[in-house]
């Protein structure tokens, strides 16, 4: 196997090198022959232009029309940078068609240095990226722990030509993935000459300052190109601190203060903290808060009864003082930074006889910077509690101790160092006198991914603070070891010194990699019909693939274990063989149908096998400048290898909400809290998982309006349906359902539906949810299934508009629009398939306004994103002293809340100072609107971040072009 893979490889740089190699060789050559090739330019123009037919994404079978029978949008580069988009993730997802995926600040984010793209709103895992018509590897790191994913973050922006977007179904043609649609990211293939791009810019409230530097360049001859990329970027970190209105748990809506925290203030987060055999805190010394700057604060703790729906104002218990982090998340990541450095080389070469070579190599190096919380003593299990402390003389039930970025000497950051390499060489060319096209290409593509990050060594603090164990003693009849808490050093700050005696960072690496061969035969004229010519095209693949995950292997105990205490290890291979084809016939001189279909075969250690597809389209043009369309087709996902390999993870956890118990004490809020006990988390993989099935149909117009020339107008009619899907069923679905299933009710009040109560599942669910004798959970199992079913549908429209004028310039405006009218989804077929389209953005809409002088360019670009329902929707609201009745009862009112459109409008003014330079000023979010807090929002992250609102605030950037020749 190991001369297998190496032959592989040699045999793809031998080619690849051949093919880059051949554009410099014949560069002296052609040197001279360039200039009156470019002197001819204006007899050329004087030829009949005859239209180039293109293969469009959508499509294998190469055609003049841009429009074709599925809806494909359309982004060039310069309007991705004239719209004030610094990477592909933003401005893919500012598209109208996608939703929020997993955000990277999320605390425990698996993948802090990545970007999802969740088109449909059908999750990161059921799309497909394509660069160059060709797969890239997945992201090695998982979403959530569990599903795969493409990485839009770290593909340079300087080589981009232009991007397409289908979204819909379309794996007939592509295969797996393409379930919700493809992108395509078409590169520059032909450039003359060499242009440095300079930007300058960054947040005006401060953090995110943004630098990147960028040379394209290109050169040609008779027979061969070449174009090269270098790009060099920054991208500093937002942290809380940069926005303290969201630094503190504190900040939560008032509608999250219940009657304890709008008497007494919200009980935030301990930084230092006792607490006695009574679970009651124990005051620290005088002055011990403070010494630790704005890091701590005194806090004294109390609570009231409650009789009803009134609070006992003089039933007041009180817990005693401890030091509280007054800002806990003021050094948590809001938005990860990076530093992006790229090089890519792409090249062709015409051997003659209708042959040409070509090849590419592309190496794309990020840093990304994040963090959430710094190492801190915590009662995790295998250590110490409930013992007795000879140093105060009390019994110590629990005990929290924060370490600060000054005893650390720094702010123990993680780094995440990845390496992505894309490797490509091909053969082309044609045959039966040019009425066949083929191409021939293999590929290989690597990701590496290195996370260095501050570890925990819980064993090594608890020595530290608490020394070794001095024998036991007996309290009230009970047996209890006997520790000496070192009060000088758990009060007062440590030294980095002290800090280096027990602290430890590590390493997690994990690798994903993707071999292709890929032999694609097509042609607009196989055979004469009566209607006219019919188009072919076929694709035959063959792909290896693999990733393995290598954590730190010191593994994850009391004496090492990484910041999120996550153990995430597993790896495997994946073999495909494809065969597709599609044929377009034309059945009148308006009418034109296209059928396709698609076979793969898997070879790994799921249950997938064999995947069959096909997909028909129509394509009706009653006359010049009015298209009708539509298509149907199936569609599949392919189980995702970390679902497949991934080995059984173990986690452990201690904010989380217990539902259970929150039913049980009528906390009908329920957030999320720092528990006194911890439980592990255990998630494991599912080798018998099947493909995901589904289909798709689209139908709908494009119009060009007569008597306004330049005016189009389209709208597509769309749904997407996966049946047999997969599911994890995560950690807080297993708690949410455990306590529907026992008590019959969801943590609101309302009646529990969800599933049947003694159902199989039910019954399933309560054996995952492990707990001790007083209630306290000790272990939660979750994993995936083969059972969901999800439909999604929807409306597309856009407008397009270009006004060419002979002395005021040129004048362009776009117009995009999608209402998402369903999202049905159910886990099990006995659970309710229900309209949610709500509880995520139900339309948006982006437009772009451009004007284009002699000197002059001015674009003002728009984007929004529709109202969703607030926090605590549907349930009822909170009374004016902090008790939150149940659903039925007469003081109940029913909270019909809504977050507010997000909005955002941004500009760019450019200016060309000759035909070598020009420069651009832009603002982005120019009324600087930033997320705001619900009235109900309570936890990190405070803001709806499913309408893609953020704390980024106002921004500007500065670009200066200067072509070098």
């Amino acid at each position: 196997m190991h001369h297998v893979t190496m032959f592989r490889r040699n045999a793809l740089t031998g080619a690849l090198a051949l093919a880059l190699l051949l554009p410099l060789g014949a560069l002296a050559q052609d040197a001279t022959s360039t200039a009156p090739a470019q002197a001819d330019t204006g007899k050329a123009q004087k030829k009949p232009v005859t239209l180039q037919k293109i293969v469009v994404t959508g499509s294998l079978i190469p055609r003049v029309e841009v429009e074709g029978p599925a809806p494909v949008v359309t982004i060039t580069g310069e309007q991705l940078k004239r719209e004030g988009f610094t990477t592909v993730y933003e401005v893919m997802n500012s598209i109208t068609q996608t939703g929020v995926a997993q955000t990277p600040p999320s605390w425990g984010s698996s993948s802090v240095n990545a970007r999802q793209l969740n088109l449909r709103n059908l999750g990161s895992g059921r799309s497909l990226l394509l660069i160059d018509g060709h797969r890239v590897s997945d992201y090695p790191q998982s979403s959530g722990a569990s599903t795969n994913f493409q990485n839009y973050n770290n593909i340079p922006t300087g080589m981009i030509d232009h991007i397409e977007i289908l979204a819909t179904g379309a794996s007939s043609l592509y295969g797996s993935d393409a379930v919700a649609g493809v992108v395509n990211i078409i590169l520059k293939k032909h450039y003359e000459g060499d242009d440095v791009q300079f930007s300058l810019g960054g947040a005006t409230h401060g953090g995110r300052e943004y630098g990147d530097l960028n040379l394209v360049g290109g050169r040609s001859g008779d027979r061969w190109h070449l174009v090269y990329n270098l790009e060099k970027s920054h991208r500093d970190a937002l942290w809380g601190r940069d926005r303290p209105y969201t630094d503190s748990e504190a900040d939560a809506g008032y509608g999250a203060y219940d009657y304890n925290a709008r008497l007494f203030g919200w009980n935030t987060y301990p930084g230092l903290a006792l607490t006695n055999a009574d679970g009651n805190y124990i005051a620290p010394p005088a002055n011990a808060c403070g010494q630790f700057g704005n890091n701590f604060a005194l806090r004294h703790s109390q609570t009231v009864s409650t009789t009803g729906h009134t609070v006992n104002t003089n039933d007041v218990t009180d817990h005693g003082y401890y030091c509280t982090q007054p800002a806990l998340f003021a050094n948590w990541v809001l938005t990860p930074g990076s530093d992006n450095t790229d090089a890519y080389v792409a090249g062709d070469y015409d051997l003659g006889g209708g042959l040409q070579l070509y090849g590419s190599a592309g190496l794309w190096k990020t840093v990304g910077t994040s963090n959430t919380e710094l190492p801190f003593l915590y009662p995790m299990g295998g250590l110490p509690n409930g013992f007795y402390d000879a140093t105060s003389g009390q019994v110590i039930s629990n005990y929290f101790r924060q370490l600060t970025p000054q005893e650390l000497g720094s702010y123990g950051n993680t780094h995440d160092r990845e390496q992505n390499w894309d490797l490509r060489a091909g053969l082309r060319g044609s045959f039966m006198d040019d009425r066949f096209n083929w191409d021939f290409m293999l590929g290989q593509n690597k990701y590496i991914v290195h996370e260095y990050y501050t570890g925990l060594n819980e064993q090594g603090m608890f020595d530290f603070f608490f020394g070794p164990q001095q024998g036991t003693t007996t309290v009230n009849g009970e047996t209890l070891p006997v520790y000496a808490l070192n009060s000088q050093r758990f009060w007062n700050p440590i030294t980095p010194a002290q800090y280096q005696s027990f602290g430890v960072s590590g390493e997690n690496t994990a690798v994903s990699e993707l071999d292709q061969a890929t032999l694609n035969v097509n042609t607009d004229e196989l055979f004469n019909l009566w209607a006219g010519p019919v188009g072919f095209a076929a694709v035959l693949e063959a792909v290896h693939q693999s990733f393995q995950l290598s954590p730190d292997p010191r593994g994850n105990d009391t004496h090492f274990g990484d910041p999120f205490q996550d153990y995430i290890t597993g790896g495997g291979t994946r073999n495909r063989i494809s065969l597709g084809s599609e044929l377009r016939m034309p059945l009148t001189s308006q009418v034109t149908w296209t059928l396709s279909g698609r076979l793969d075969k898997y070879r790994d250690a799921s249950a997938a096998d064999v995947a069959r597809t096909w997909g028909s389209s129509l394509e009706w043009r009653p006359y010049e400048g009015l298209l009708l369309r539509g298509g149907y087709g199936t569609n599949f996902h392919a189980p995702d290898m970390q679902y497949i390999y991934k080995n059984p993870s173990v986690s452990q956890v201690g904010i989380y909400s217990d539902y259970f118990q929150c039913i049980q004490a009528g906390d009908r809020t329920c957030n999320a809290t720092q528990h006194s006990t911890y439980f592990q988390s255990y998630l494991a993989g599912g080798p018998t998982l099947n493909n995901e099935t589904g289909h798709s149909w689209t139908y709908g117009f494009v119009w060009q309006i007569p008597g306004v020339q330049g005016l189009s107008v389209s709208a597509d009619y769309w749904h997407i349906g996966i049946d047999n899907g997969i599911v994890n069923v995560g950690q807080d679905d297993i708690l949410k359902d455990e306590a529907g299933c026992r008590t019959g009710l969801n943590v609101d009040g309302s009646p529990y539906i969800a599933h049947g109560l003694g159902s199989s599942y039910c019954r399933s669910v309560i054996a995952n949810v492990k707990r001790d004798a007083n209630g306290n959970i000790t272990a939660v199992y979750s994993g995936p299934i083969n059972e969901s079913q999800l439909y999604v549908s929807g409306i597309d429209a856009s407008l397009a508009y270009t006004k060419p004028t002979e002395h005021w310039g040129n004048f362009s405006l776009s117009i995009d629009y999608t209402d998402n009218l369903s999202y049905k989804e159910r886990r099990l077929q006995s659970d309710p398939l229900e309209n949610t389209r709500y509880d995520r953005v139900a339309s948006r809409v982006r437009g772009t306004a451009n004007w284009q002088g002699n000197r002059w360019s001015v674009t003002v670009y728009g984007e929004r994103a529709g109202s969703i329902r607030a926090n605590n929707y549907d349930g009822c609201e909170i009374l004016d002293n902090g008790i939150k009745p149940d659903l039925g009862d007469p003081d109940c009112v029913v909270y019909k809340g809504r977050i507010r459109p997000w909005i955002v409008w941004s500009g760019s003014v450019g200016y060309r100072f000759s035909d070598k330079m020009n420069l651009r000023f832009g603002v982005t979010n120019i009324f600087d609107n930033k997320g705001e807090i619900p009235y109900y929002a309570g936890g990190f992250e405070f803001i709806p971040t499913l309408q893609g609102a953020n704390y980024n605030g106002r921004e500007v950037l500065m670009t200066v072009n200067y072509k070098l020749d």
